[in-house]
């Protein structure tokens, strides 16, 4: 196997295939881009379901501060025409207990960010081909046995004190078994047969020893990975009708998140628990929406039963990728305020993809502004809205209705995305840009730091701020 990355193989492979001056691929470029790409996949897919030891995806995070580190990501899909750069270098992070707002137009890589995260890119030809995204999590401690070891309650006295041993080792708790009915089950000498007792968490699950872990999800096989997704790190789809299974009732598909990752868990208990979930999700009824298919569920109540099922095992991380667009305005307003309780009450972290600047302003605390699948700025919303330099996010916040200000029509931005197959060598921005410079004119802006929290790639804005420092 070649001891090349992928992208040099990719650019290696696709030589000669494209001229600037042609809008068709001959017969010729097609065999190469086909070999290529299959070459290519099957590389990355063989990667993916390899048999890994764990100190293969385990990392550390640059900042304990942060849940989440995005590193120079590219996330490519291999198409009969050519490599679509989706993800072409993105790197952000994600604090603890913060809101993430990534914001841009159609297409230009915020959901596709998201999915590499959770390792759903649409496989075979939608690859992770380079990049880390370190996620820090707390795993199970695991015996011999290959099983997670459990924590067991202690015998105390009268004054809470736990009682030990001669060895002044602590007494585990016992307890009688018991059958379905209820009866004391007995050995063979008539002696009740006894069992220690399991602690429990605080959603009422068996609780087991954990230990902090930091994973490079991007090199975790997908075995792996499904520990991970759906526990620790969840997300909230954009449209829940076609993201509910329309065959099961509500219960089924939610008590299957908690059987899943949640050891020890039975049936009743995780029936308990989504429950639990759909009234704090601001469901009155819990009973009877558990009883309940998708299509007799309106759709405000569908994206609930989402952000419920989200909630299930209490994750670190939400990805909530346009969690109000099919629906109403009250009904946003409502989803909206529900995940700001949730954050506070799971004392976790959201990355909300949304158009909505709006929505931005009144849920994040940092904001990253993508175009074309890289990052053009990023900072704290107050950077962003009070203090924009790039002329695209300009252009986004121009185009968005002012209260109290009557327009015959609404800003829109020049021009159009370039071809993501064919991107250009400068900055992607330039053809539609209004602002340029001779500077421009050259390769594609790095990503520079303008203040302790505000980052920018523009030639632009960069020679407006160094102007204004030399002034």
């Amino acid at each position: 196997m070649s001891d090349k990355t992928i992208l040099q193989q990719i650019e290696e492979g696709y030589q000669g295939v494209g001229r600037k001056d042609s809008h068709y691929i001959s017969a010729k470029e097609g065999r190469i881009i086909s070999r290529t790409n299959s070459r290519i996949i099957s590389r990355l897919e063989k990667n993916k379901k390899r048999k890994a030891d764990e100190s293969e995806y385990t990392t550390e995070m640059r900042d304990p501060n942060n849940i989440v580190e995005f590193d120079n990501l590219h996330t490519y899909f291999f198409t009969d025409s050519g490599v679509v750069k989706s993800v072409d270098g993105v790197s952000f992070e994600i604090p603890q207990g913060s809101v993430v707002g990534v914001v841009g137009e159609s297409g230009c890589g915020k959901s596709v960010t998201s999915l590499s995260l959770m390792q759903l890119v649409q496989a075979p030809q939608g690859q992770i081909v380079e990049g880390s995204i370190r996620f820090q999590t707390s795993d199970f401690v695991y015996g011999e046995d290959g099983k997670p070891i459990p924590i067991y309650e202690y015998a105390k006295d009268e004054n809470g004190n736990t009682l030990t041993d001669e060895k002044g080792e602590p007494v585990v708790l016992t307890r009688p078994v018991t059958d379905k009915k209820g009866n004391v089950k007995k050995d063979k000498n008539g002696e009740p047969v006894m069992e220690k007792v399991q602690a429990v968490d605080e959603n009422g699950f068996p609780a087991f020893e954990r230990e902090p872990k930091t994973y490079d999800v991007a090199k975790m096989p997908t075995s792996q990975m499904r520990k991970i997704r759906g526990k620790e790190i969840a997300m909230i789809f954009q449209e829940p009708m076609t993201s509910l299974n329309p065959v099961f009732t509500v219960g089924n598909q939610m008590d299957e998140v908690v059987l899943l990752h949640v050891p020890g868990a039975t049936r009743e208990s995780a029936k308990a628990r989504s429950i639990e979930m759909l009234r704090l999700v601001g469901i009155a009824e819990g009973e009877m929406v558990y009883k309940k298919y998708p299509h007799e569920l309106s759709g405000g109540m569908r994206q609930r039963v989402m952000i419920a099922m989200a909630l299930s095992c209490n994750p670190r991380l939400i990805i909530a990728d346009e969690p109000t667009t099919a629906l109403d305005v009250t009904i946003q307003a409502q989803i909206l305020e529900l995940l700001k309780n949730v954050k506070e009450k799971i004392h976790g972290s959201i990355m909300l993809i949304t158009h909505d600047l709006g929505v931005i302003a009144g849920m994040a605390d940092y904001v990253v502004v993508m175009y074309a699948g890289r990052i053009v700025e990023k900072g704290t919303v107050e950077d962003i809205f009070y203090r924009p330099m790039h002329p695209y996010t300009v252009g986004l916040q121009k185009s968005k209705p002012v209260v109290n200000q009557k327009t015959d029509w609404l800003y829109s931005i020049p021009g159009q995305v370039p071809n993501p197959i064919d991107m250009p060598d400068y900055c992607y921005f330039k053809d539609r840009c209004q602002s340029c410079i001779d500077a421009c004119n050259g390769d594609y802006p790095p990503l520079v730091q303008v203040s302790d929290t505000h980052f920018v790639a523009c030639y632009r804005a960069l020679s407006e701020q160094k102007e204004g420092k030399d002034e």
